[in-house]
């Protein structure tokens, strides 16, 4: 086994269970790439992991105990993965990366059918060891994979891309709450279907009253607005995916509801329409992915909320998630009071929410925690 050693004083970031050392924190360190074992510059053990010096992250730490990286090992962290999903039904993610142990992996289960990816040099070249033991503990029909992510080519890996297991349907057959939604596999943004937005979607279908008018911005296949038209609102989604709209358009059909629909980039299309909505969502995809495009993603964000808050209804409300770790809750609370000055609006904070408990937020990897929504009310006096 390889053996890694950090530099003085960041050993306590595998003290803390935090699994990552990147090149300038190492001291000593191969050449080749394999498992290995890290240690303090004083000889302390510390974690086993894989090192690779072509990674963006050279160690990632699997275990925090002495043992080989084996079939065993794997096999045991998707057990419990699989333990702590329990009652979360047939469509959930099973394995969160970092937060589950299992650095670089992410697995969503769409009923007999698993979606995979692989987003790290270390995750790729134990995929023999690890798969097996997914196939043992999930015993799937099929798996895909979707290993096409900026990440993936970060770490200087080809892209993957198709069925990796057994027999998988070109059009994934997804089913929330009553809602059922058929997404071509090519279609697929992340890994088929925005799962981490499950509680968001109750929440919101919980708070519609009939006859309301909602605004879908960034609706994706809908799954908001098909929500709000089920519960008799009138219901307006924004995409300029246009397969992802033709997705919305069949799953509205199939369940006997009507939701409205236009196409284009979502700022160019909040310029042109007419309020008031009761509702009015913005769920846009990840704005923010390296910490200097952050100020100009909140910019983007300002103006879109501002046109949103143009439209909102009195005592309506705006919701408003971030996908991106970079982007913290106060960020959005300052993009929100921003936009509001613009518009002179005075609002209230309903709700913060984040993402769900199959997508686990581990205390000691604070990338772990990705998913925001501020929930605000306008709220004159």
């Amino acid at each position: 086994m390889l053996r890694v050693v950090a530099r003085p004083g960041k050993e306590k970031k595998l003290l803390n269970f935090y699994p990552n050392l990147y090149r300038d924190e190492l001291l000593e360190a191969p050449l080749e790439a394999g498992v290995a074992e890290a240690f303090a510059s004083d000889g302390r053990f510390l974690a086993v992991g894989y090192y690779d010096p072509r990674a963006s992250a050279p160690f990632r730490a699997f275990r925090f105990d002495r043992g080989p990286l084996d079939r065993r090992f794997f096999l045991a962290r998707f057990q419990r993965a699989l333990r702590r999903r329990e009652g979360l039904g047939s469509f959930c993610r099973l394995v969160h990366g970092e937060a589950d142990g299992l650095p670089g992996l992410v697995v969503d289960r769409f009923g007999e059918v698993l979606v995979l990816q692989v987003r790290s040099r270390g995750m790729e070249a134990l995929r023999e060891v690890w798969f097996p033991a997914l196939l043992e503990a999930f015993a799937p029909r099929g798996v895909y994979e979707r290993s096409d992510v900026e990440a993936r080519s970060r770490e200087g890996l080809p892209q993957r891309v198709g069925v990796v297991y057994g027999e998988v349907p070109e059009v994934l057959a997804v089913e929330e709450d009553g809602l059922r939604f058929p997404i071509p596999l090519r279609l697929a943004q992340k890994t088929g279907f925005y799962l981490d937005q499950r509680e968001n979607r109750r929440l919101f279908e919980a708070m519609v009253r009939p006859g309301e008018r909602v605004l879908d911005v960034f609706s994706y296949v809908g799954g908001f607005a098909l929500r709000a038209a089920r519960k008799g609102a009138y219901a307006l989604a924004v995409d300029k995916d246009l397969e992802a709209l033709a997705v919305l358009d069949r799953a509205a059909l199939e369940a006997g509801l009507r939701v409205d629909i236009r196409h284009g980039e979502a700022l160019a299309v909040l310029r042109t329409l007419e309020g008031p909505f009761h509702h009015v969502l913005l769920d846009p995809p990840t704005l923010v992915k390296r910490p200097e495009e952050l100020p100009a993603m909140k910019r983007h964000l300002v103006d879109l909320v501002r046109e949103a808050l143009r439209l909102l209804a009195p005592e309506g409300f705006l919701w408003l998630s971030a996908c991106s770790y970079y982007l913290k809750v106060e960020d959005l609370l300052e993009v929100a009071r921003r936009a509001a000055a613009d518009q002179g609006k005075r609002l209230r904070v309903h709700a913060v929410t984040y993402q769900p408990p199959d997508h686990p937020w581990s205390l000691h990897i604070p990338e772990s925690l990705y998913l925001k929504t501020l929930i605000l009310q306008e709220d004159a006096l």
